[in-house]
């Protein structure tokens, strides 16, 4: 017991200290989280085309857990990124400024599966981006489907939010 109350003890002093400690406080005001943004690589902002990748991802969850099959992650957001029209999807990656690849992943080690979209410059050297938006668990197949399409849609807005609230340099 005296253990416990030491501990608590010390830690309610820690606690005390930092929470009223000038210094601390001057330095949270000084560099919030998140405070300035480095640049968008040029591709993802100046592309007119893209190509997306089909990504097998993890395939035990088709069809018992979700409806359809692997690909209905490359399928969903193939329609959700034609339907926007910000570029012009094209069948070769040769033909592409960008490559998106998009996966479905239901690791053991996650709390929920997960929809994760990588994108690339157009030869799939160098990684520019990616997203990862979880699925969230639903008893029902139906709402797990409902699910799944709904962090489909939020891959595409993460996308959308990232292009549109950056302007794009100007090109030499």
């Amino acid at each position: 017991m005296l253990r416990l109350a030491k501990y608590v003890l010390l830690a309610g002093a820690v606690l005390g200290t930092a929470a009223f400690s000038p210094s601390l406080t001057a330095q949270r005001k000084a560099a919030p989280v998140n405070s300035s943004a480095a640049p968008v690589p040029a591709p993802i902002l100046q592309g007119k085309k893209a190509f997306i990748s089909f990504e097998l991802g993890d395939v035990s969850s088709f069809p018992s857990t979700y409806s359809g099959g692997p690909e209905r992650a490359y399928n969903e957001f193939f329609q959700g990124m034609q339907e926007w029209g910000r570029y012009q999807l094209v069948a070769d990656p040769k033909d592409a400024d960008v490559i998106f690849a998009i996966r479905f992943v239901d690791s053991p080690g996650l709390s929920n599966p997960q929809i994760r979209l990588g994108i690339s410059d157009s030869r799939g050297r160098v990684s520019l981006w990616g997203f990862a938006e979880e699925i969230n668990g639903a008893f029902r197949k139906k709402n797990r489907d409902a699910a799944f399409s709904d962090a489909i849609t939020q891959i595409i807005s993460d996308v959308k939010l990232l292009v549109q609230s950056n302007v794009a340099p100007p090109q030499p």
